[in-house]
């Protein structure tokens, strides 16, 4: 059992590491075993270092956070029952986090593990919607489509600006040549 200082500890821990984080998600991890555990929280600190961390919080003391941060807790009253656990972002790509996640419990084959929902920049998203989440491009490739979708008009008219000096030498090239016949 946890003591009041323990637990007071805990809610000045999340009151001060939430309201920094860019994705709250939270987790019934029913089915993980510790081995699970430590090698989601592997691959997470290999991506995040310290950014993200996945943590089982009592739903009280997740609900006291929630509510004194700001947060609507008519979305997530629901999702505050049974075991949970927290993924939470504080430096990076909410999306890869969720994406490392997603994949870890797939490849893993956890059954019983589910989505409850959480938080994507303060906005409210169900546990349903994690997969569509997980599929979504990561940032540096939506940057990387934006560079090549700039880029290709640019290449464009560089292709006919450089066709059409091409053409004007072809031209100039048979008049010189019928001139000189």
């Amino acid at each position: 059992m946890i003591t009041r200082k323990k637990k007071a500890e805990i809610l000045e821990f999340l009151q001060e590491v939430l309201p920094k984080s860019s994705l709250i998600l939270l987790t019934d991890f029913t089915g993980m075993t510790v081995d699970h555990m430590k090698g989601l929280r592997e691959s997470l600190r290999e991506k995040f270092a310290d950014g993200a961390r996945y943590m089982v919080v009592k739903n009280t003391l997740l609900g006291i956070t929630l509510e004194k941060i700001g947060f609507d807790m008519s979305e997530v009253e629901k999702d505050l029952h049974g075991p949970t656990a927290i993924l939470y972002v504080t430096d990076g790509d909410p999306i890869e986090a969720i994406k490392i996640i997603y994949n870890y419990v797939k490849d893993n084959k956890i059954e019983t593990f589910r989505f409850k929902g959480g938080f994507m920049e303060g906005k409210y998203f169900g546990g349903e919607q994690v997969e569509e989440l997980s599929k979504l491009p990561s940032k540096q490739e939506l940057y990387a489509m934006l560079v090549g979708a700039v880029q290709g008009p640019i290449r464009g008219l560089v292709y006919a600006l450089s066709g059409l000096t091409r053409n004007l030498v072809y031209v100039l090239n048979a008049i010189k040549e019928k001139k000189e016949e």
